[in-house]
């Protein structure tokens, strides 16, 4: 019998946790420990159950004792009244919160939407995924250039909010066969080859220090982050703020994951040019390449478009939704447009 660890498990699955997602949260580093109390293999110490009860609000009594049903939080509005602090900062989205961002999303299918399909239809885009994240989950999307693409104030602490980097890309399918998610984390080439210039690296001999440059890459990455965090004055905290995924695929699945905001440790990958072979002869790439025993975590495209992309494991994120599909749209009667100008200007316009 392993009841304590069948309990932990549907408490973990109940709030979208992947293991690794619960161990960051329980202040572990990696999650074998946790995996292996799940399976019946250890025995949680004392302040380990502790800690589960409290994170989840169950009392000690009820994770441990055998004979008493495990009473799972539905965490939902709709059902337990509004849900306790701010989504993805101090806790996992309501289903409440995402079925709104599901309806938000769906809306830019009326030829709103920034990604026009085939058949006159348009699907939602990265500006579209933004704000209708800001309005599902209470934040201020932030629409200029700002690292964070939104805010989701504090409300125990007036000024002071949480940062989310949102991130969409067509990958879905990819993640479903390799594990990893695709985040483009920035294509700011200019300031890029600027951080690098001041180090003594350059287009010419770039290729030749790949260690040096995948390092000051993501110095780069935190130094942005930072600049905006309370140590320096800034109004976001830096600890609790995330990056939140939209990954899809051409048939019409969608499905979010959050990511933690730090970035694995550049010294701990191995940073390469790829050599390729072209019509019988070796010639080195144009782009950077990081990789841990896994597989390629960063690729920087340096020389054509500047892009920073990181693969995440999908079983390294914090929280992860179920896959879903946008909502058909009802018969439409007059275009958009039309709906907009009349509710904007009841007074003045023509009956």
């Amino acid at each position: 019998m392993n009841k304590f660890g069948d309990k932990l498990k549907a408490l973990r699955i109940q709030r979208g946790l992947t293991l690794q997602g619960l161990a960051g949260m329980l202040g572990y580093r990696t999650h074998g420990y946790i995996s292996e109390i799940e399976s019946g293999k250890k025995t949680p110490t004392v302040s380990f159950v502790l800690a589960v009860a409290e994170l989840f609000g169950q009392t000690v009594d009820d994770l441990v004792r055998d004979d008493i049903p495990l009473n799972l939080p539905q965490n939902d509005a709709n059902e337990t009244g509004p849900a306790s602090g701010v989504a993805f900062a101090e806790r996992p989205p309501t289903s409440a919160e995402i079925e709104r961002l599901r309806l938000l999303l769906s809306t830019y299918q009326d030829g709103a939407g920034m990604l026009a399909q085939k058949d006159g239809t348009t699907r939602p885009g990265w500006r579209d995924f933004e704000r209708s994240a800001a309005l599902a989950f209470n934040g201020v999307a932030s629409e200029n250039k700002d690292i964070f693409d939104i805010r989701l104030p504090d409300p125990q602490r007036p000024g002071v909010s949480f940062g989310v980097s949102c991130k969409m890309r067509r990958e879905l399918r990819k993640l479903e066969r390799h594990g990893r998610a695709s985040l483009e984390l920035s294509n700011s080439a200019g300031q890029f080859w600027e951080h690098l210039n001041a180090k003594g690296i350059n287009q010419a001999n770039y290729k030749s220090r790949p260690d040096e440059v995948g390092h000051a890459l993501l110095e780069l990455v935190e130094q942005w982050h930072q600049a905006s965090g309370l140590g320096a004055g800034g109004d976001v905290d830096l600890t609790k703020s995330c990056y939140l995924t939209l990954m899809w695929s051409n048939a019409g699945w969608y499905q979010l994951h959050q990511f933690p905001l730090s970035l694995p440790d550049s010294s701990h990958l191995a940073w390469e040019i790829p050599v390729y072979r072209r019509q019988g002869r070796e010639e080195l790439a144009r782009h950077l390449r990081g990789s841990d025993a896994e597989g390629v975590v960063f690729e920087w495209f340096g020389e054509s478009g500047g892009q920073l992309k990181y693969y995440p494991l999908a079983t390294g994120a914090i929280w992860e939704s179920a896959k879903f599909e946008l909502e058909p749209l009802p018969p439409r009667l007059e275009p958009e447009v039309l709906q907009k100008a009349r509710n904007y200007f009841r007074g003045k316009w023509p009956q």
